[in-house]
């Protein structure tokens, strides 16, 4: 076969890839839209009494529900600290050095903060509802500006958390 014979033969099979490249391309099935879960971001700070006294602050990325959500949590420079998964069947807190399984989100949050909190009604909270808890108190007066704040006053296990809602 000469240059030009071999030259033609090789467009044809590259066309031919090509073509293949795109109908393979649109065969993907398509994925169903997920329906929009709610999410809220902007900044977070708890404090624990205890010894040792604990505190963080971070920048909060939280999206879905007291049954199934993630709450990814991020440095003031914008590096990733902790991601924290939860649904019916547990709960996974991962950071950059570990993967941690959980039974629920309640224990995944003692274990990480060193008491309860009670995200079950976090999600009220960041909606402007005023969901009661026991032994916790609430000031939602600022929560039009974005600022929700929640303590518990117990000796042996005062806590409280503070949320800055970002605008929008």
């Amino acid at each position: 076969m000469n240059r030009r014979a071999c030259a033609a033969v090789a467009g044809s099979f590259g066309m031919g890839l090509l073509l293949l490249a795109a109908g393979c391309a649109n065969l993907r099935p398509r994925v169903a839209a997920v329906p929009a879960q709610p999410t809220w971001q902007g900044r977070l700070a708890v404090s624990v009494a205890g010894e040792p006294p604990q505190a963080f602050s971070a920048s909060f990325v939280l999206t879905g529900s007291a049954s199934q959500g993630t709450l990814t949590l991020s440095s003031v420079l914008g590096t990733s600290v902790a991601t924290l998964r939860w649904d019916a069947n547990g709960a996974t807190l991962m950071t950059p050095q570990q993967v941690q399984k959980f039974a629920s989100v309640d224990d995944m949050v003692v274990y990480s903060v060193g008491t309860p909190l009670p995200m079950i009604a976090l999600f009220g909270w960041l909606q402007g509802e005023a969901t009661p808890v026991p032994g916790w108190q609430l000031d939602l007066q600022s929560r039009a500006q974005g600022r929700i704040k929640a303590w518990r006053l117990a000796p042996d296990a005062a806590a409280e958390i503070k949320i800055i809602l970002d605008p929008g």
